[in-house]
């Protein structure tokens, strides 16, 4: 099985915080070969030959936004790539905002069987838990038909920061989701989650659809605290001079439910925020 990530960009916690997600997946021989789509790839020098690197530069990534100028279209299209370039592999692909918290054995296990993964189901299209991007999609969406696929209110919006391929049908999927993401695109619908919607409907056209939330931590919901220990991570690593081996090592024997996935924000006014912390506990904290 292939990992890939994609980065790209000047922002640099995307950079170190999927650096820091790579050194998590180092302890998994389930990994063969770990592939980095970016625009930066020196600063991924560190990892030597731990990572292959895939340069691209602006003009890919406008290109990839397509016809319709969708910025998300880029995930696509470098999901595509890798697919196109090891169709002998599974690819399992995680957005930088993740880390490997467990082993990757039922992962490999359900891709063997050809059951294709995302990180884990969110809501149907219909249902209570739907936001105003999601309910201005239904709107737009509903009884609409693409490739065979009728948009319904039991139509399924699953987290697409991980997306995992069977090499069995990896093509498929792919050219499937990049087909809906532009017909979709080509609506008035709301674009925000296009990307994530059209790999849902793919995937569950095509293959079984699982989760793998209980392997893989995605703190998309609290990424200031998971950036702060991620910099702080490096920089005693360089202060110190420790080797990857010792960074992996580290993290092998690190406590995952030490920091929450998610959790809402308040006052960044530090005096403030102590006050209604203490009032008014947060209501919607989530660990691994």
């Amino acid at each position: 099985m292939n990992l890939l990530l994609l980065t790209f960009g000047q922002k640099l916690e995307n950079h170190y915080q999927a650096a820091f997600c790579i050194l998590t997946f180092l302890k998994d021989p389930q990994i063969k070969k770990i592939i980095i789509v970016t625009d930066y790839p020196a600063f991924y020098d560190f990892l030597g030959n731990k990572v292959k690197i895939i340069s691209i530069n602006e003009k890919t990534l406008e290109d990839w936004k397509g016809k319709n100028d969708f910025f998300w279209r880029i995930k696509i299209k470098a999901i595509e790539l890798v697919v196109h370039q090891y169709p002998d592999n599974h690819l399992f692909y995680v957005d930088s905002d993740t880390f490997l918290a467990s082993n990757l054995q039922s992962v490999v296990q359900k891709l063997d069987e050809n059951i294709g993964l995302m990180h884990t189901f969110e809501y149907k299209l219909s249902g209570q838990n739907r936001s105003k991007t999601t309910r201005g999609m239904f709107s737009v969406l509903n009884g609409k038909v693409f490739f065979d696929i009728t948009i319904n209110p039991q139509s399924e919006m699953w987290n697409a920061g991980v997306i995992a391929l069977p090499k069995t049908c990896a093509k498929e999927i792919i050219n499937l989701s990049l087909n809906l993401c532009d017909a979709i695109c080509a609506t008035p619908c709301p674009r925000r989650l296009v990307e994530q919607f059209s790999f849902s409907l793919a995937m569950n056209h095509l293959t079984e659809l699982s989760s793998c939330e209980d392997v893989i931590g995605h703190y998309w919901g609290n990424k200031p605290e998971w950036n702060q220990f991620i910099s702080q991570f490096f920089v005693n690593a360089l202060l110190k001079q420790k080797t990857l081996e010792q960074c992996v090592e580290e993290l092998r024997a690190f406590n995952w439910h030490s920091l929450p996935l998610e959790k809402k924000l308040r006052s960044t006014n530090s005096t403030l925020k102590r006050l209604i912390d203490r009032l008014f506990p947060h209501k919607h904290i989530k660990y691994f």
